[in-house]
């Protein structure tokens, strides 16, 4: 019973990977299009981060001033969520 449940569960996740690639959520492009979209948002190693807004999940702002000298790894990411 639990091997068909699984099956199916498995099955399911395939066929949903395969229809969303087909919709415009699922259309995420190559990489080189989304870098000619944000020209100039790659920094080198050692560049200067630049100025950002950000919020911390409570809301209050958050300077970027107060990582000064720690090592700081900033990953951003694209998603079919946004």
């Amino acid at each position: 019973m639990i091997r068909w449940i699984s099956t199916l569960a498995i099955g399911a996740l395939i066929a949903l990977v395969i229809g969303v690639q087909s919709t415009p959520l699922g259309r995420r492009g190559s990489e080189m299009q989304t870098r000619a979209d944000v020209s100039g948002a790659v920094l080198a190693v050692g560049d200067a981060f630049p100025a950002l807004a950000l919020q911390q999940l409570d809301g209050t702002p958050f300077d970027l001033s107060s990582l000064l000298g720690h090592r700081v790894l900033v990953t951003f990411e694209r998603s079919v969520d946004w």
